[in-house]
């Protein structure tokens, strides 16, 4: 019995790095529905693997504009999720190219090429926005221009969105390396090397960076580059989603087991009694709200758990596989699944409020596949 265990586990193991090779090889792609909304103000932010880009108001869900509105402009398709900084909205798209919008027209600002597919969401911060391409680069661009700044060069395609903490960049690749860049000048202040591909958006909080490769997930001093977890966390299962951080506990969920963890972020320890298993993998990250974490998954479901047990509160069936993060704002949480429709869910009860395809514009029934 044993030996078959054994066989089995290799098999999985083989398959799952198949899978992996093939994800990541030339001109390779995320799958449907990557894309996470933003919200500023009364309005939504969400790009389509259609290629499109929409604002829409939070109220109902009618559209305020959409990119691109000339025909002659073609974007391809579109897996980052959009950032917004000093009314613009930036986001990058499968033709190569950086395009910076104006957030309240939808009118292109100018647009900058990276020579390469774009997946990675952006970050701004100081006149600058960084973000990652399928060349292997990370670039930092002027905010109001587009200009090139700096690039740097990584061994394999960036697909994580960055993060930016004062003067550091740390820039996640699939070369299962971590970067820490002066966000001035682009130089290496150092290396981490995380043994498998590195997907998910890191986290800092004061002197320590969190971030995951593989199953394992990582304690990490921002000044040296080196461990302060005694060990790393071993999750049941790859760790694709973004981590995210709430009153001293880090948060994240599993691809091919779909548990959902809570775990001490001082000593890296489970929090709660047991993970939660959600019903498929979970490549969403959870966002943290008045005492509730909301996620997506590949079951189909929209999920909400109490952050202090881990318990479920409700769930919402949208009938399509849930790749992307949740957003929320007062009182609605929004979260696009993979047959490009954007639901907006109440956080009391996960009823729907309104849908929106976002491959056409146009509201569509929400009604619930499941509770």
């Amino acid at each position: 019995m044993l030996k078959i265990l054994n066989a089995r586990l290799a098999l999985a193991t083989v398959a799952l790095f198949a899978a992996a090779f093939l994800l990541v090889g030339c001109g390779a792609a995320p799958a449907t529905g990557w894309a996470s909304p933003r919200i500023v103000d009364q309005a939504i932010y969400v790009a389509s693997d259609v290629g499109k880009v929409y604002s829409i108001k939070t109220a109902d869900g009618s559209v305020n504009w959409q990119f691109p509105g000339d025909k002659n402009i073609t974007p391809g398709s579109m897996y980052s999720t959009p950032v917004v900084a000093d009314g613009v909205v930036y986001v990058g798209a499968f033709d190569h190219k950086l395009y910076a919008l104006d957030a309240a027209t939808g009118g292109k600002k100018w647009e900058a090429d990276a020579g390469a597919p774009i997946v990675s969401g952006a970050v701004v911060g100081n006149g600058v926005v960084y973000f990652g391409a399928n060349n292997h680069k990370i670039f930092a661009v002027d905010a109001a221009t587009g200009k090139e700044k700096w690039s740097f060069l990584t061994g394999a395609e960036v697909w994580s969105d960055m993060t930016l903490d004062g003067n550091t960049l740390y820039a996640p690749s699939l070369d299962h390396k971590l970067y820490a860049l002066d966000a001035t000048t682009g130089s290496k202040k150092w290396e981490f090397d995380g043994q498998g591909i590195m997907v998910g958006k890191p986290v800092v909080v004061g002197n320590t960076l969190y971030a995951a490769a593989l199953n394992k997930v990582y304690a990490i001093d921002t000044a040296s580059g080196k461990q302060t977890w005694d060990k790393p966390f071993e999750a049941s299962g790859w760790v694709w989603s973004s981590l995210t951080v709430a009153n001293g506990v880090l948060y994240f969920g599993t691809l091919d087991t779909g548990d959902v963890y809570g775990v001490d972020t001082a000593t890296g320890t489970l929090k709660w009694s047991a993970p939660f298993k959600a019903g498929g993998p979970v490549r969403s990250a959870l966002v943290i709200d008045q005492g509730l974490a909301y996620f997506g998954s590949e079951d189909t479901k929209v999920y909400a758990l109490d952050v202090a047990t881990g318990a479920k509160k409700w769930t919402f069936g949208t009938g399509a596989r849930i790749h992307s993060s949740p957003a929320v704002a007062n009182g609605v949480v929004y979260v696009q699944a993979y047959d490009r429709v954007l639901y907006a869910l109440s956080t009391d009860n996960g009823n729907a409020k309104w849908a929106l395809d976002t491959s056409s514009g146009k509201l569509v029934s929400p009604t619930p596949v499941s509770k």
